[in-house]
């Protein structure tokens, strides 16, 4: 039973270890846009009959003991978060489960990934004037950017772009940005850089025009913060930081009744 105790306890401070860990970043990550926070679920680790049978004497089914605690999943909490006005045109965000979609500006644009950082800036990539993120990758849309015509950008909520004529400063309608849905987006694969990558876990992408059939919908000049609650986070880290603190005792506790089993005198 002591070796069962110093593995639970083990088990218990490996377990709220990650939870330190995944708290911790997620407090890194308070300020980073529309970043979503992880959250580490808990599982007992089977359980096993205690002694033969009759001992200790007990009606069937006998007593049960417990072999400690793991991480059954690292689960990404997929909440909206508040808007931040900036004022600036390209600034995106998106109101709903949508996602923008992004691939490598330069190399394999076969590549794609799904983001919710809509902090885009026109740039010029082999001769081709195009939308980026603040990661440098490339806006997926369906239009194009024309420096000579137009002098500045628009997007609305329905995800038009309208661009303003350099000539006469009218509008026009130049391309139009499409948002993209998963099944289970918490199945969506973090690749760093506030990207997503499609997963079996995730279910193939929906496509749709922001503001229709619950898609989402995106605000020019607005930012997705992310959905970090610090209070929680502080609460949380307390919670590992005492359970941590007592599965250390329990080991040991028991390493201290090991050593007096072992030093017995007749």
């Amino acid at each position: 039973m002591i070796i069962k105790t110093l593995s639970s306890g083990a088990s218990g401070m490996r377990a709220h270890q990650l939870k330190l860990d995944t708290i911790g970043n997620n407090i890194a990550n308070i300020n980073t846009t529309a970043f979503k926070k992880n959250r580490t679920d808990f599982g007992e680790i089977v359980r096993q009959a205690i002694g033969e049978d009759g001992i200790p004497a007990a009606n069937d089914p006998r007593p049960e003991g417990g072999s400690g605690v793991r991480i059954v999943s690292l689960a990404r909490v997929i909440d909206q978060g508040d808007l931040i006005q900036t004022g600036r045109d390209l600034d995106l965000a998106i109101e709903g489960q949508g996602f923008f979609k992004v691939t490598p500006a330069t190399g394999d644009d076969d590549i794609e990934y799904y983001t919710r950082d809509g902090s885009f800036y026109i740039t010029t990539i082999d001769d081709e004037t195009v939308l980026v993120n603040s990661s440098g990758y490339k806006l997926v849309w369906d239009g194009e950017l024309d420096a000579e015509t137009y002098k500045a950008y628009s997007v609305d909520e329905k995800g038009t772009v309208w661009g303003q004529r350099i000539e006469d400063g009218k509008t026009e309608e130049v391309g139009n940005i499409e948002l993209f849905t998963f099944p289970a987006p918490s199945g969506l694969v973090s690749k760093g850089s506030n990207l997503y990558m499609a997963t079996e876990a995730s279910g193939e992408e929906t496509s749709g025009v922001p503001g229709e059939d619950g898609i989402g919908s995106i605000y020019s000049g607005y930012l997705e913060r992310s959905n970090v609650d610090l209070a929680t986070e502080m609460i949380g880290m307390i919670e590992a930081q005492r359970a941590y603190a007592a599965n250390s005792r329990t080991i040991q506790t028991a390493d201290e009744m090991w050593d007096r089993a072992n030093n017995l005198r007749k």
